[in-house]
């Protein structure tokens, strides 16, 4: 996984990357990550080498395309019922009339937990309004808990997630989707970019009118 985390990501001076620095060199679209793997194929580390005019220009389209052309955007939501850590149940058929921003993302992913402050202030924008805030982990019930004690995050929280995950084919963390009140999805978005936030409040004011 290439979050600056699970595998070592270098400069192409061989400093190491971590936190800030990793997704401010990612989101930049200035550089590549070139993978180097041992004798048994196992990526080792990457090492960052900067982008051509082209291939910048290309990150630049995927990125911008990313939280545009999601397959699911425009199509019916796909049905769910779960359980949050406090025992509400949250089904699809039962939201509808109600705006659903979802949220996919798990413990260890980096990029996730930089987002949830600012993620929170939307919960507390739209505390009054038809909206419902449904943050699907990809982790366990205790693993989350604990994690929530250091880091609160205002979603609903559903743990175990990876059945809902899957069935909305979730390979990025973080996912942002918003279903609108007559169950479609209306936006989906994958990674940490810096007009995420901007673009879902948007969405939401545009969709609660």
């Amino acid at each position: 996984m290439l979050d600056g985390e699970s595998i070592p990501v270098y400069t192409a001076d061989f400093v190491l990357l971590k936190g800030d620095d990793f997704n401010k060199a990612m989101m930049s679209a200035n550089f590549i990550p070139e993978p180097y793997v041992d004798n048994d194929k196992v990526v080792k580390l990457f090492l960052l080498r900067i982008a051509s005019e082209q291939e910048k220009s290309q990150m630049i389209q995927y990125q911008e395309e990313g939280s545009l052309n999601n397959e699911f955007i425009g199509k019916p939501a796909l049905p769910f019922s779960v359980t949050d850590l406090l025992g509400n149940t949250y089904s699809i058929d039962k939201l509808k009339g109600k705006l659903i921003v979802i949220y996919f993302w798990f413990v260890e992913c980096k990029p996730c937990i930089m987002e949830m402050p600012d993620l929170n202030k939307l919960v507390e924008k739209y505390k009054n309004a038809n909206v419902v805030f449904l943050g699907f982990a990809n982790s366990n019930k205790d693993k989350v808990q604990r994690f929530l004690k250091a880091s609160p995050f205002h979603y609903h929280i559903i743990c175990d997630a990876q059945d809902v995950a899957a069935k909305y084919k979730i390979v990025s963390y973080p996912t942002h989707m918003i279903i609108d009140k007559n169950l479609n999805v209306a936006y989906a978005s994958s990674g940490l970019n810096p007009t995420t936030i901007s673009d879902i409040d948007k969405m939401i004011e545009g969709l609660i009118k």
